[in-house]
């Protein structure tokens, strides 16, 4: 095991040996070590630790894959001594690639194989995105008010030398084991973050990653169990090497501006901010099976940029099918640009009898491939709507003219040859032809009334109640009849 300074330089900020692609430099934990307090918030119960993979900024993107061991999660009891509540051993890892910057918490599946060690093989990110993963199991639990420390470790590795990423590990807060994931105005509300550890180059040999809570003098005071047994002597009482810039066991300091292996573009983003254009932002689908075109492009000026579009709210019942015939679902999709420039049909499989509106949010991004750098589109919304479906059976035909001759009835005073007619409708409601006959009816019906003085001949109205089938010329009902 590493000896307690590889814990303490990984977790004193100014140590990190490189930074994420396609991370904001505004983002607070770009630079590495964040956070870090030991005591969950009052009446929290849970705790998941964490990892996070992504490409070097600066070094070319060279995916392979990225094999991860020995993830384990201990919190610090407040009477003394350690508790372990996640094992890699016991639970295997959950995970995905997400978007490097993590806007609307979009991801894509990742290719994850344990291997014959217990170990976990996974395909290394591409430009765009990160591998973030955490114990696949349950979250770690403790009794609220009893702990006040945390403690993650890690190893990883990568498969070739030309791969270049780093890594960091960290833990998340919850508020209880099953919580779910709530983000509401800038807020995690159910999982607020502990910490994370500074960011480390990985080799093709496993380095051990470290994150805690704890200072110098607490973990000299109290191992946790994974340091236990590491030769002491070697480890100096107050570590100097974290704080020494010129000390040659550091890496070079990657928040230095003159630093060589630094690039100075990270805090000056070359990156053009992408246009997204939106046709029309209220589309209707003509029940099950419908389709329609989202009319949507993502452009920029900037042709070394790599776009993207996010879309966000889309239910369970349509689903939007890009022009190479890819079928995509769920609430948050994220498109390339060839995807988006292929043309995206959205499809509503709806089944029920309302008027649902969903209503769909779409953000265009751009990053640079060499500095990381992104910049996002203003959201905008388009609204769908699904009309009621059309019925093969025309079941409620023969009710809804029923009620409409009813009505009728009481405004002409003529019940009794109205009653007649209105009791054939009933037959309506065999076949969606006659539905749509009773349908007609109606217009006619109000033709009458609208072009009359007040008095409507009931004979005229049976005699073109006899005469259904001809109703479907829309000459007829193109003006009054009076």
């Amino acid at each position: 095991m590493a000896a307690l300074n590889d814990v303490i330089t990984q977790n004193t900020t100014g140590n990190s040996e490189g930074f994420p692609l396609g991370v904001p430099s505004s983002y607070s934990w770009y630079s590495g070590r964040n956070g870090g307090g030991g005591t969950p918030p009052a009446g929290f119960s849970a705790i998941t630790g964490w990892g996070q993979i992504y490409p070097e900024v600066g070094q070319t993107v060279n995916p392979g894959s990225v094999d991860i061991a020995n993830f384990e999660t201990w919190v610090h009891l407040t009477s003394g001594g350690w508790v372990k509540v996640q094992d890699q051993d016991t639970s295997s890892l959950g995970g995905a690639h997400f978007t490097a910057d993590f806007v609307g918490n979009a991801n894509i599946a990742w290719n994850q194989t344990t291997n014959a060690d217990g170990s976990v093989s996974v395909d290394a990110p591409t430009s765009g995105y990160n591998d973030h993963f955490w114990p696949g199991g349950s979250r770690g639990t403790y009794t609220p008010g009893t702990i006040d420390g945390v403690f993650v470790t890690a190893s990883m590795k990568v498969d070739n030398p030309n791969e270049h990423y780093v890594a960091n590990i960290g833990a998340d807060w919850w508020r209880d084991a099953t919580a779910g994931y709530v983000y509401q105005n800038g807020v995690f509300v159910n999982n607020p973050g502990v910490g994370m550890s500074n960011w480390v180059e990985l080799t093709t040999s496993y380095k051990q990653l470290y994150f805690t809570t704890m200072n110098t003098t607490q973990l000299q005071g109290d191992l946790p169990p994974p340091l236990q047994g590491t030769s002491s002597p070697t480890t100096p009482t107050t570590p100097t090497t974290p704080t020494t810039p010129t000390d040659p066991t550091i890496p070079a300091q990657p928040t230095t501006p003159t630093d060589p292996t630094t690039p100075t573009t990270p805090t000056t983003p070359s990156v053009t901010a992408p246009v997204l254009d939106v046709a029309d932002k209220s589309l209707w689908v003509a029940g099950r099976g419908g389709q329609v075109d989202l009319g949507t492009t993502v452009t920029t000026t900037d042709p070394n940029d790599n776009l993207t579009l996010n879309i966000m709210g889309l239910p369970r019942y349509e689903t939007i099918t890009t022009g190479d015939g890819t079928t995509l679902r769920g609430n948050n999709i994220t498109l390339t640009s060839a995807q988006v420039d292929s043309g995206l049909t959205l499809t509503s499989y709806y089944k029920g009898n309302a008027h649902p509106v969903a209503n769909l949010t779409l953000t265009a991004s751009a990053m640079d491939p060499t500095t990381g750098a992104v910049m996002s589109s203003d959201p905008q919304t388009i609204s769908v709507t699904d009309p009621r479906p059309s019925s093969s059976t025309g079941g409620n035909a023969g009710s809804w003219a029923n009620h409409g001759f009813a009505q009728l009835q009481q405004q002409m005073g003529d019940t009794s040859t109205l009653a007649n007619t209105a009791s054939q409708t009933t037959g309506w409601a065999d076949q969606g032809a006659r539905a749509s006959q009773a349908s007609q009816g109606f217009a006619l019906l109000n033709q009458y009334l609208a072009g009359s003085t007040g008095r409507v001949d009931a004979g005229q109205i049976v005699a073109a109640m006899s005469n259904g089938t001809g109703w479907t010329h829309n000459s007829f009902l193109s003006k009054p009849q009076g």
